[in-house]
């Protein structure tokens, strides 16, 4: 038995060797679980079984079970295999016993041990074979069985333990349960839909599973489902609505997923189609008349909706949604950065961010605006009205646009109408013109002459207005310094129409020289600007100096020198001056000697040292003012020069506003530093004692005719100096021919003679400062030591003890000195360790020995006396005791004190180790001993001092430590008691110290602890309160004591905590503060409180309880104490069975009555009494449909009793009665006041009204169905008002849904019955039965009205094919009888407008059959439905002979209905021969509008020869073409010769069968000769002769020949030896053959003949004969020549035959002899003879084609000279064009702007190679256009000869309409034009024409409109927009 979630369930046999495995198929997730869960029980085990691996949990140790330890199972297997891996029940009735088996076989070799238990589970029992472990034979197999009791039909599940030897593993019981079923179609198809538009199909579902379906559907956009979730009934139905919205045009296809909440998911299918409908703008472009910027002007704009929905309108801004999104990210990341920036402009710092301000709350509400913004069209120019609304189907919608310009320029705006139905938005271009303002200067030029500065001058011009448009101006400054002295009055204002404006101009000269600025006057809505140009001239004043130049001479660095002048004014104007010297320092003002004398620090020299900027040398006073008219003014020029140069300036005057450096005057000086020198450089100082100062005198010298400053110049790096010294008095100045005393102070600072440098330096010299040597011998002090040697003695470890040194200072000097240890990590310190000791004093130094070890120690104290002697003081000491430190006390006793038990007592101290050598340490527990154990709470304290026998509580950690030096150990001592006692324990340490062998004891602990428990008394364990409200009475607080007590003896930290109504007050009744807790008790401290209740907790009279804990907790301890609190609170209270009543709509003028009951639930007696809630400003009664009548509450609701007394337990119950008034809806509340208790509320409602209801269509629209298929649609019934009612379908129709009667409508439900705003969806099933348009009705009742009308319509078709094939019509009486019929009602009326286009698609050329008839593609289409409907007639007679019940038999008639007879299409192969395979490339067409679907039956072809590349093709779609490759190889099956036919079907889905013949005959090749022997006369040696045999082809086929030549080999002696052999036969190959044939091979066509030339050419004298072997390709003829041929050698005879001269001498005049030759040929020289030169040259120039780099000449006679006469053949071009046959390209009938692209292959069949190159000649206009018709490759084709082949490319894109056109292409090569292949095609578009090209509107009155009429006529293909 297989789980649940095993997909195919598998059963075993009755024996376990009969167990195997096998793989199921996957089949229809639906059916198979239906299919499963019809299985019962007994079924299911009857059933094959599926093994599965159990789960393993744990794996066991054979050893101790079993001796046989080894296995032969495998680890990962099992020892025993379950049989079925899980046990399932399933279609089981509750309360029913079922039984399963379950088998374990044992798959070791050896017996084994099995147990097996099964879990808690009371639904399940084990029926084992023995009650105890037992062993399985080796092979065997052991069988239980499991009972199995359910008492609900559920899911059951519980596990098999099963333990063997080796491991334990589990078998799972299953129990499913009964599951739910929706049956949904597989399949829902949304055809031909209008994109962007929601179409609905709703589905009536039903569940007819066995369980309540709770579901959850879902699928993907565009499809959506409601509802999505919910739950029905079994049995029950409900409707579903699926919605189709596509956002743009396509094939969609989802997944409809139904979830079970039994974990099952059932996948159906959704798929549509969105189109594009009718929907078009009047205009794609729209221009508004001129209007003025003020004023608006409109136009009318219709959007005609030709389509049958109701299509939305919107106008956009953006072309597409896409374009939409952009924009609102980049407008949302606008909000986000000015969000990101608020903080910064409103001071929010980053902490208050959390709590945002009103801007940032702003700008983040903008945020979601923009997201949730539409983005409609909004503009302020143009506005259209309606901006959005409906259009109703095959209506129109007119609509204006305004346009309101606000600027004299022309606006252009394209907007975007957003219309469901239309993928793409519809674009408008809206153009209009604004006008502006006419406004005039009345001048345009002004022009004020010359004018002095400052000087103030006043204009006027004149603004006019001409227009009639009001207007606003203003005056635009330029941005020159010259438009800052222009002001305009007023600078703006309004200028009303044919008004003008006075303009002041005032004009303040501050500017020189000549000007001409222009300023602009805006004038809002004028596109320009006016423009006033203002010209003239501004001059200056005139000035000069008393003096032509300042002349200082020489001057002395930092000594001032000052000179004068006089600055007079000649002119009348005033003006404000500035005086300056250029070149002059910009610094800080140059420093004089004076000031450098008082600087205490050098200041100005130092930044003179450092570079700074240059100072200002030149001082003038006064540098700016005033200078009156014809006044003047004294100038006082001071230079103080710090720079050593030459000076060659100016003094230059500049005034305010006319100009710099108007004036200036020479200023000229020299700069220069006088000499100084010292008169005696060294100064001695003699002996000085270390840092004492001592004092002499420096002489400097002056012996210049200038003043000069001095400095002697401070100590560099005195810190480092020996000698230090200084100047009290370093600056000074001293006068030209002088000298001054410097004083010195000099200070030594280390012993010796020193040679100190001072320098002087000169204020402003460059050069090297003035030396000064100053010689000195330096001297330190004398002390005196004492004791020479310390010795300590014996002393403790670790503590400090100190000796004292005495130090004598015995010098006048104090003397500095400093102490150390001689020793590295010296155990003694010197305190201090340096100081002074003063002059002819005494200092003591302590000595102080910390030992950290023992054993002894030896060192030195090294003594330096800073310059003096260095003394050195032994010293010595032994250490005593122990190195190891605790941190804190811990020895010899350690009282922890109490503690809490169950809380660790901790003790934590650090060990160090400070001595020299490691430590290891132990520690133990000596003597444990532990006090007497409490067995009650609290007497704690009577334990103390009473010992039990317990062990060791304490621990320390950890207990071996090993400690190096100055190594710290962390140890932690714990002790932990989970009973109340007293613990006393001692601890000891032992260490070994070094490498000591010896562990000694160093110290010993006493440990005592009292661990305690936390006891508190409570003086009670619950309080309850309880409180009754009487009608009158006042609720008030309540209280009750509580008392705790502390009874241990550690002080307590308790925390209460009661939740409310309850509370926690003190003792007096007050509420315990909150900073009361934790409350701390002392031991034996008794704290007292107060628990408050506060009845009033509950706001409202309703009977209450409420009970907490009131929690106690210690904080020391984990115990917790609780107290229970109770309080209850009653009213007097009712329990209502509802509070709402809803009588729901009733019949007008009828009455309902409705009952309640309500019980007195509280202790107390309740009065009630019944009201109406009323409300003045509503009237609780509203009349829909007729006119209001005035009633009140109680003439439409009755309630009784309306008042009573209830005693505590009774009930009382109610009638509420409802009286319909007509057309009236009452809402109202009744209202139960309680005396002393609540108010209940009852709403009660009411309606009374009539029957409506609404139908969704009239008329269902089929369109294109299969004949033979039920189509089904849906009319949706809604009741539309608040009644329900019932509907019947007057004569639905005979049959089922899947089979109804042909022709006649099947709609179910037929009857039913509707809810008030629900809605019934009607299927309507109709099967055609036959193709053809067909138009049904039928009639439906609501209730008592009349009856409604709804008709079916459509046109019945099925999917086709056509091949480009002739059929097979003639001798067949039948065939040719509808044939005539077909024409017959084709001349009619029909049209051949689909012929065209699918006629372009098949074949662009007729098929001829076998009686010469013109084959029509719709003459085709036509006889094929004739023949089907036929068919189809006689079939639907027996669907009336069956009932309706029968539907397999109507399934079988509907199948039936596409097996009509057609006429055969035959595909001829002609002539085969075996060895070849013929192709033939056959296109096959959908001529239907229905896709088409189908495949070839290949099977019919094995071992025919024939076969077909024929894949299925599903949904082929109209007017496509698929081509597929037809191939017979007659080779291949092994045919014999003859004729071959057979049939193949190609079966259309859902159509009907089309038959190919496919015929061939098999024919093999054969050659007939003209002669078989061939003689040859005697030729001589050197010459050929040629004869010619002919060959002839006979038959049908092609013939492919070659010849070989056989000559007789002589045969080599096989005896001679191996070289001579080998040799031989080398020469006999080597040999040339003297026969040859050309050519040697070649293919004749059927009846074609060739001629074939041997030529003989003998090498030597004798006789040669052969054979020519004929070879025909594919054929067993062999044909054989006999050659034969006598060659002949030239002889020559030589007289005398040996020529013999006498001896010669050297230098002789030689000998002659005559020889004399006979020769029957002609002999010359090659080297000498001239004609053998000139025929070779000539005959290098000639050769022959047809032989092997040779020439064939006629012989010549001896003597005779070379006759050559040239000759050549012409070879005829043979250029063929392969493919499409036919030379002819079919390019179909095309739209515009599609493009098709063909492929023909050219080849060159000529003798020679070919260059071409391809043109097309067309006198059509449309196709001389650029990229219409083009030819690839253009450039020049090269083919090489004999079968070369290429491709060229033929595109055709036509981009208007094209009517049929047949035009060339031409082959054009050198010499010769020929036609080489014909293009054909069309292109279907639109061509539009008016009616007239203009329009003359003639005067029309100012602002109207008048209209004309254009006609605009399609004569095209197709719709335009």
């Amino acid at each position: 038995m297989a789980s649940g979630k095993t997909p195919w369930p598998m059963r075993s046999c009755r024996r376990a060797d009969r167990f195997q495995s096998r793989v199921v198929t996957s089949r229809n997730p639906k059916l198979a679980r239906e299919a499963e869960e019809s299985l019962t029980t007994k079924q299911r085990l009857a059933s094959p079984w599926e093994r599965r691996r159990p789960r393993t949990t744990q794996l066991r140790d054979m050893g101790g079970v079993s001796h046989q330890k080894f296995s032969a199972v495998d680890p990962d297997q099992r020892l025993f295999q379950p049989f079925p891996s899980q046990v399932v029940f399933e279609n089981y009735v509750p309360r029913q016993f079922y039984m399963a088996t379950l088998a374990l076989r044992n798959r070791d070799r050896v017996p084994r041990l099995l147990n097996v238990i099964l879990g808690n589970s009371p639904y399940f029992e084990l029926i084992s074979p023995s009650d105890e472990d037992y062993k399985v034979a080796a092979g065997m197999s052991s069988t239980y069985r499991i009972l199995f009791r359910p008492d609900e039909n559920k899911d059951y599940f519980d596990e098999l333990i099963i333990i063997t030897e080796r491991e334990k593993f589990f078998v799972p019981i299953r129990a499913i349960g009964a599951r739910a079923i929706l049956d949904f179609p597989e399949q829902l198809n949304f055809t031909d839909c209008p994109v962007r538009f929601s179409t609905r199909k709703t589905l009536l579902v039903r569940n007819v599973g066995k369980r309540e379906a709770c579901y959850s559907i879902t699928t993907l956009s565009p499809f959506s489902v409601d509802p999505s979730i919910g739950t029905l009934g079994v049995g029950e139905a409900m409707e579903v609505t699926v919605e189709f919205h596509p956002p743009k045009t396509g094939v969609y296809s989802s997944p409809m997923i139904v979830h079970y909440d039994t974990g099952e998911d059932v996948h159906k299918s959704l798929s549509g189609t969105a189109v594009d409908v009718n929907i078009r703008l009047d205009k794609s472009s729209l221009t508004v008349e001129k209007a003025s910027i003020t004023l608006s002007n409109q136009r009318s704009l219709v959007i005609h909706n030709q389509s049958a929905i109701t299509a939305h309108f919107q106008w956009k801004r953006f072309v597409d949604q896409e374009e939409e999104e952009r924009q609102k990210l980049r407008l949302q990341r606008q909000e986000e950065d000015k969000l990101h920036d608020v903080p910064k402009e409103h001071g929010v710092v980053p902490p208050l961010r959390e709590h945002p301000s009103l801007p940032l709350c702003t700008f983040q509400n903008q945020g979601t605006e923009v997201q949730g913004d539409c983005m409609p069209f909004c503009n302020d120019i143009f506005t259209i009205v309606p901006m959005e609304g409906d259009i109703l189907p095959n209506s129109s919608l007119e609509m204006n646009v305004i346009f309101k310009p606000k600027e004299a320029r022309v606006y252009q705006e394209t907007v975007y109408c957003d219309i469901s139905g239309c993928e793409t938005r519809l674009p408008l271009c809206l153009r209009g013109e604004g006008v502006g303002p006419h406004v005039e200067l009345s001048c345009d030029q002004l022009s004020i002459g010359k004018v002095f500065v400052g000087s103030t001058h006043s204009y006027r011009v004149l603004l006019l207005n001409r227009g009639v448009v009001e207007t606003h101006f203003s005056v635009v400054y330029p941005e020159r310094a010259v438009g800052c002295c222009f002001t305009f009055t007023p600078r703006e204002g309004m200028l009303l129409p044919f008004e003008h404006q006075v303009i002041g101009i005032s004009f303040n000269a501050t500017v020189l020289g000549q000007f001409t600025e222009e300023f602009q006057f805006s004038v809002k809505g004028s596109p320009e600007p006016l423009t006033l140009t203002v010209s003239g001239c501004v001059i200056g004043p005139a000035f000069h100096f008393d003096v032509s130049c300042l002349c200082f001479g020489e001057v002395s660095f930092g000594f001032p020198r000052t000179l004068c002048c006089r600055l007079t004014n000649a002119s009348s104007v005033p003006f404000n001056f500035n005086l300056r010297i250029p070149g002059d320092g910009s610094g800080a003002p140059s420093v004089t000697s004076f000031a450098q004398v008082s600087d205490s620090i050098g200041l100005s020299w130092r930044k003179r040292a450092r570079g700074a900027n240059k100072p200002a040398e030149f001082t003038i006073r006064p540098f700016t003012g005033t200078m009156c008219s014809e006044g003047h003014l004294d100038i006082q020029v001071t230079l103080c020069s710090n720079t050593v140069k030459r000076y060659k300036l100016a003094l230059v005057v500049d005034v305010d506003g006319v100009g710099k450096e108007l004036l200036s005057l020479p200023v000229r000086a020299r700069c220069v530093i006088p000499t100084l020198r010292v008169l005696h450089p060294a100064v001695p100082f003699g002996r000085c004692s270390l840092k004492v100062p001592y004092q002499q005198m420096l002489t400097l010298v002056n012996d210049s005719n200038l003043p000069g400053c001095y400095w002697a110049l401070p100590q560099e790096n005195k810190a480092a100096a020996a000698v230090w010294y200084s100047s009290p008095e370093p600056r000074g100045i001293i006068q030209p021919h002088s000298s001054v005393e410097i004083p010195f102070t000099l200070e030594v600072q280390v012993t010796g003679k020193q040679d100190t440098v001072a320098r002087v330096a000169v204020f402003g010299s460059k050069e090297s400062p003035l030396k000064v040597h100053l010689l000195s011998t330096g001297e330190g002090p004398v002390v005196h030591v004492h004791p020479s040697e310390i010795n300590f003695g014996s002393i403790q470890v670790l503590q400090d003890v100190s000796r004292t040194l005495h130090l004598s200072n015995q010098s006048v000097i104090p003397a500095s000195f400093s102490a150390k240890m001689a020793g590295e990590n010296s155990c003694w310190s010197i305190g201090p360790s340096q100081g002074v000791i003063p002059a002819k004093a005494e200092v003591s130094v302590a000595v102080t020995a910390n030992l950290d070890d023992t054993e002894q120690f030896k060192d030195e104290v090294v003594l330096f006396i800073e310059n003096s002697r260095t003394y050195i003081i032994p010293v010595q000491a032994v250490g005593i005791g122990t190195t190891i430190v605790i941190d804190k006390p811990f020895g010899p006793k350690l009282q922890l004190g109490p503690c809490f038990s169950l809380d660790p007592c901790c003790y934590r101290f650090q060990m160090t180790n400070k001595g020299r050598r490691t430590h290891l340490l132990y520690w133990t527990t000596e003597g444990g001993t532990t006090l007497q154990q409490c067995n009650h709470l609290p007497p704690i304290s009577n334990t103390k001092g009473k010992v039990s026998s317990c062990g060791p509580v304490f621990t320390l950690q950890p207990l071996r430590t090993e400690l190096m030096p100055g190594q710290t150990a962390e140890m932690v001592l714990e002790g932990s008691c989970r009973t109340p006692q007293v613990v006393k324990e001692k601890l000891l340490c032992h260490a070994i110290v070094g490498n000591e062998g010896v562990k000694n004891l160093i110290m010993q602990v006493d440990v005592t602890c009292e661990f305690i428990a936390p006891a508190l008394q409570i003086c009670t364990r619950e309080i309850t309160f309880r409180v009754e409200k009487h009608p009158g009475d006042v609720l008030t607080l309540q209280y009750k004591p509580l008392s705790l007590k502390n009874m241990c003896s550690l002080p307590l930290s308790v925390v209460l905590a009661l939740e409310q109504p309850f509370s926690i007050c003190t003792a007096d009744q007050q509420p315990l503060p909150a900073d009361a807790q934790p409350m701390k008790l002392r031991s034996g401290e008794e704290l007292q409180l107060c628990i408050r209740f506060n009845p009033a907790y509950e706001e409202d009279l309703l009977i209450w309880a409420a009970e907490k804990a009131l929690k106690i907790k210690f904080l020391e301890h984990p115990h917790e104490e609780q107290v229970t609190v109770r309080g209850e609170v009653s009213f007097p209270n009712l329990q209502m069975q509802t509070t709402a009543l809803d009588f729901g709509c009733i019949l007008n003028d009828t009455k309902d009555v409705r009952y309640m009951e309500m019980t007195n639930c509280s202790p107390l007696v309740v009065q009630y009494h019944w009201s109406f809630l009323k409300d003045s400003q509503v009237n609780p009664v509203r009349f829909m449909e007729t006119e209001p009548l005035a009633l009140g509450v109680e003439e439409v609701f009755d309630i009784l009793p309306l008042h009573g007394e209830l005693q505590p337990g009774q009930s009382q119950r109610v009638a509420f009665t409802f009286f319909g008034h007509a057309n009236t809806v009452t809402q109202v509340t009744a209202l139960c006041r309680v005396e002393g208790g609540p108010s209940y509320k009852v709403a009660l409602r009411g309606e009374a009204s009539h029957i409506s209801y609404l139908l969704d269509t009239s008329e269902i629209d089929c369109g294109l169905q299969v004949f033979n298929k039920v189509t089904e649609a849906a009319v949706t019934l809604q009741n539309s008002g608040k009644l329900g009612f019932a509907f019947v379908v007057l004569s639905p129709g005979t049959g089922t849904a899947a089979s109804p009667l042909p022709g006649m409508p099947l709609v179910v439900p037929s009857t039913g019955y509707v809810e008030p705003g629900k809605q019934q969806v009607l299927k309507v099933y109709y099967l055609p039965g036959v193709p053809g348009v067909f138009c049904r009705a039928f009639q439906m009742q609501v209730g008592h009205l009349e009856p409604e009308k709804i008709s079916v319509k459509g046109e019945g078709t099925f999917p086709r094919i056509h091949l480009d094939l002739p059929r097979n019509i003639k001798g067949s009486a039948k065939y040719e009888k509808i044939l005539e019929k077909a024409k017959e009602k084709l001349d009619k009326g029909s049209q051949r407008d689909e012929a065209v286009a699918l006629g372009e698609a098949v074949a662009a050329e007729p098929r001829m059959d076998d009686s010469g008839t013109l084959w029509d593609v719709q003459l085709q289409m036509q006889m094929e439905e004739m023949l089907i409907e036929e068919h189809a007639l006689e079939q639907q007679k027996a669907l009336t002979s069956r009932p309706p019940e029968d539907t397999a038999f109507h399934q079988r008639v509907h199948r039936r209905l596409l097996k009509a007879e057609l006429p055969e299409y035959i595909l001829d192969f002609g002539y085969v021969v075996p060895g070849d395979i013929h192709t033939h490339i056959v296109k096959i067409t959908n001529p239907g509008h229905y896709p088409a679907s189908f495949h070839g039956d290949g099977y019919v072809l094995y071992n025919t020869g024939f076969s077909v590349c024929l894949d299925p093709v599903k949904r082929l779609p109209y007017c496509e073409t698929k081509t597929f490759e037809a191939c017979f190889d007659p080779q291949s099956a092994s045919l014999p010769l003859g004729k071959v036919d057979v049939l193949l079907p190609i079966k259309v889905t859902r159509g009907p069968t089309f038959q190919v013949r496919l015929r061939a005959v098999v024919a093999e090749p054969s050659l007939c000769l003209s002669r078989d022997r061939l003689e040859f006369s005697a030729v001589q040696c050197g010459q050929c002769q040629e004869e010619t045999i002919q060959l002839h082809n006979t038959f049908q086929v092609p013939c492919k020949w070659s010849i070989s030549v056989n000559v007789p080999v002589k045969e080599v002696d096989k005896h001679l030896p191996a070289s001579e052999h080998q040799k031989l036969l080398e020469e006999m190959k080597s040999t040339p053959c003297v026969f040859e044939v050309l050519p040697s091979a070649g293919t004749l066509a059927p009846g074609q003949q060739c001629r074939v030339q041997v030529r003989f050419s003998p090498m030597e004298e004798k006789c040669y004969r052969g054979e020519l072997q004929i070879r025909i390709c594919q054929s067993s003829q062999r044909l054989q020549v006999l050659v034969l041929g006598h060659g002949l050698e030239p002889r020559l005879e030589f007289s005398p035959s040996e020529l013999e001269l006498g001896p010669l001498l050297p230098q002789s005049c030689g000998e002659e002899g005559a020889v004399v030759m006979k020769s029957p040929c002609e002999v010359y020289s090659l080297e000498f003879d001239e004609q053998h030169l000139a025929e070779e040259q000539l005959l290098q120039t000639l050769k022959d084609d047809n032989s092997r780099n040779s020439l064939l000449l006629p012989p010549c006679a001896p003597g005779e000279k070379l006759t050559v006469e040239a000759q050549g053949r012409g070879t005829k071009m043979k250029v063929d064009v392969v493919d499409p046959p036919g030379k002819v390209v079919k390019l179909g009938n095309l739209w515009t702007g599609q493009t098709v692209k063909k492929i023909v292959t050219i080849a060159n069949n000529s003798a020679a190679p070919l260059a071409f190159k391809l043109r097309v000649t067309s006198t059509v206009p449309e196709l001389q256009e650029a990229g219409v018709l083009c030819l690839k490759p253009s450039k020049e084709l090269k083919l090489k000869r004999r079968g070369d082949t290429c491709k060229v490319e033929v595109t055709f894109c036509p981009k208007r309409r094209i009517q049929p056109f047949t035009t060339e292409v031409l082959l054009e090569c050198p010499g010769l034009v020929r036609s080489l292949f014909v293009v054909r095609g069309s292109c279907r578009g639109s061509l539009v024409s008016l009616d007239q090209d203009h329009l003359s509107f003639g005067a029309v009155v100012h602002r109207s409109y008048t209209c004309q009429r254009v006609v605009m006529q399609n004569t095209g293909d197709r719709g335009v927009r």
